[in-house]
C-alpha cells in the first residue's frame, strides 16, 4: 500500500509544532475523504481546540491520554454512506500539570462559546464536578469536533469521572446524569456494570455541546478480564445486538485474542438523550488495536475483511489510512488505536480511530487493572 511521503517529526528530530501537525494531516484527510472544500471548517475547529498548545511540539507537551503513543490528538473516520472527519484533542501547554489542565479546559471551553457560540448549558451543570481545583487524575479533559459534508463543526467533551479518585468514578458518573437531567438513566448504567464498577470501570463522560434534543451524554466503560463471549454477552440486550455478530467481529479484528482480551482492555459506550431519558439510546463497542495485532498492515487486512462482512467498500478507510499514516503499516504497529463498531438500522457501521504517532510507533499496553486512570 503507497504510503504519504516522509516520517515523523519523532523520527527526524525536527519535529513541526503539534497544531502544524495536526493541520497538515487534517488537510490532507479531508481532501482524501472528499471533503476538501471543508479543509477550512477543520483547521479552524481544530485551531479553537488547541490554543493551549502555543507552538509546542509534541514532546513539548506532556504524554496525553487521546492517542495510544501519547500524541495529543486522535482521528476517527465514519465509514459509511455519509463520511464524517472527527478529530479529538487534549487541552494541555508545556510543562503543565493537572491543575493546569483544568484551567486550560475551562479556557478552551470558553473560546468555544467566544468563537462559534457552542452550547455551554450543559456544561456549566457539570464543569465543577469534573474540573475540580486538585484533581486526582493526570488527564481531565479531552474535546472534539466533527465535520460533514453539510453544516456547521460538531463539538463535544469528554471529562474523567476518576478525577474525584477512582472510587468515586460510578458516583461522578451518577451526579453528572443527574446534573442534565439523566437521572433515570443510572438503572441502565448499573446493569452495564453487573461485574461492579472495578471490572466494568466507567472511565469517560461526555456531552454533545449542542442545544439540539438529540444531543447525546454517553458513558464509556473499560471492561477487564473478559473475552469475546464476555463482550458478546454484556452487549446482547442492546437494540440491533446479537452475540454472534459481536464474536464474529472480535474474531474478525482480534483472532489472537478472542479467549482472552485482558492485554488491552475493550471499551464500550451508552448513550442517552434528553428525549428519552431512561432509555439507552445507542451502544458501541471500541476494541483496541495498538497492542494485539502484529503490525498496522495486519490491522488493514482485518479492517477489509471486516468491512466486507457488513457489505461496504473498504476505499474510504484505505484513503484515510494513506493520508494519517507517516510510515508503511507493515513498519510497526500504532497508527491505529480503536475501532468501532455498532448495528444500525441497515449494515452495521464502522469507525476507525487512527493516531498521528508524533511521538512513538509500537506503543505499550496500556490502563491496568488496578492504575488509576
Amino acid at each position: 500500500m503507497e504510503m504519504v511521503s516522509g516520517s515523523s517529526g519523532a523520527e527526524t528530530g525536527s519535529a513541526p509544532s503539534a497544531r502544524a501537525a495536526g493541520v497538515a494531516r487534517l488537510a490532507r484527510l479531508a481532501s482524501g475523504l472528499g471533503l476538501g472544500d471543508r479543509s477550512g471548517v477543520c483547521v479552524e475547529a481544530f485551531g479553537a481546540m488547541t490554543g493551549s498548545w502555543g507552538t509546542a511540539t509534541a514532546a513539548q507537551l506532556a504524554e496525553s491520554d487521546v492517542s495510544s503513543d501519547g500524541s495529543p490528538m486522535e482521528f476517527a473516520i465514519g465509514l459509511d454512506d455519509d463520511p464524517a472527519l472527527q478529530f479529538a484533542v487534549e487541552a494541555l501547554r508545556p510543562g503543565d500539570c493537572p491543575v493546569d489542565r483544568v484551567d486550560s479546559a475551562r479556557a478552551t471551553m470558553a473560546g468555544l462559546v467566544r468563537r462559534y457560540g457552542t452550547d455551554e448549558r450543559r456544561w456549566a451543570q457539570v464543569a465543577d464536578l469534573y474540573l475540580p481545583e486538585k484533581p486526582a487524575t493526570e488527564h481531565v479533559a479531552m474535546f472534539g469536533a466533527e465535520v460533514r459534508r453539510q453544516g456547521d463543526a460538531q463539538f463535544k467533551v469528554w471529562f474523567y469521572p476518576a478525577v474525584g479518585g477512582p472510587e468515586r468514578a460510578a458516583e461522578l458518573c451518577e451526579r453528572g446524569l443527574a446534573a442534565v437531567g439523566l437521572g433515570a438513566a443510572w438503572p441502565a448504567v448499573t446493569a452495564h456494570m453487573a461485574r461492579g464498577e472495578r471490572l466494568d470501570r466507567p472511565v469517560m463522560f461526555s456531552l454533545d455541546l449542542s442545544a439540539d434534543p438529540e444531543a447525546r451524554v454517553k458513558l464509556y466503560f473499560r471492561h477487564y478480564a473478559t473475552d469475546a463471549d464476555g463482550l458478546a454477552e454484556l452487549m446482547a440486550p442492546y437494540p440491533g445486538f446479537a452475540a454472534a455478530p459481536v464474536r464474529r467481529f472480535c474474531g474478525t479484528m482480534l483472532p489472537e485474542a478472542v479467549a482472552d482480551l485482558s492485554a488491552q482492555p475493550p471499551v464500550t459506550c451508552l448513550s442517552f438523550t434528553g428525549a428519552r431519558p431512561a432509555a439507552v439510546g445507542g451502544a458501541t463497542v471500541y476494541l483496541p488495536m495498538w497492542t494485539y495485532a502484529p503490525d498496522d498492515e495486519a490491522v488493514r487486512r482485518r479492517m477489509k475483511a471486516a468491512l466486507a462482512a457488513c457489505d461496504r467498500s473498504s476505499g474510504l478507510y484505505e484513503r484515510a489510512l494513506r493520508e494519517v499514516a507517516s510510515r508503511p503499516p507493515a513498519a510497526g504497529r500504532g497508527i491505529h488505536n480503536y475501532v468501532a463498531w455498532r448495528p444500525g438500522p441497515g449494515r452495521p457501521r464502522l469507525k476507525a480511530y487512527f493516531s498521528p504517532e508524533l511521538r512513538h510507533t509500537d506503543p505499550r499496553a496500556r490502563y491496568a487493572l488496578d492504575g488509576q486512570e
